[in-house]
C-alpha cells in the first residue's frame, strides 16, 4: 500500500495548486490517529461516538420516565387497547383468489 502511495504522490505536481492543497488536507484528515472511545474505568463521551450510535442512546432515554413495573403495565395497557391484527389466513386470501383465476 505504502509503494502504490509513493507512486501516487510523483504525481501530484501534475495537479492544479488548489487541487495539491484539497489532496493534502484529505491525506492529513485520513491519517489522524483514531480518537480512543473510552476506556473501561471511564465512560466514553457522546462526542467520541459514531451518530448512529448516539441516536440509538437517544432512543433509550425516550423511556427514562417509566419506572420499573410502570413500564410492563404502560406496554400491556398499549397491546390491550390495541385492536388485534386479523388472521394471517385472512390477510393473504387475496394470494387464493389469483391463484384460481
Amino acid at each position: 500500500m505504502i509503494e502504490r502511495l509513493q507512486r501516487a504522490l510523483e504525481h501530484i505536481e501534475e495537479l492544479s495548486p488548489a487541487a495539491q492543497e484539497d489532496l493534502a488536507q484529505f491525506i492529513e484528515e485520513m491519517t489522524e490517529p483514531i480518537a480512543e472511545v473510552g476506556t473501561p474505568h471511564q465512560a466514553p463521551s457522546d462526542d467520541n461516538l459514531p451518530p448512529t450510535v448516539r441516536a440509538a442512546l437517544a432512543l433509550g432515554g425516550a423511556w427514562r420516565d417509566l419506572q420499573d413495573d410502570d413500564e410492563f403495565a404502560y406496554f400491556e395497557r398499549i397491546r390491550r387497547e390495541s385492536k388485534p391484527s386479523p388472521p394471517i389466513e385472512d390477510q393473504l386470501a387475496w394470494l387464493d383468489e389469483e391463484d384460481a383465476k
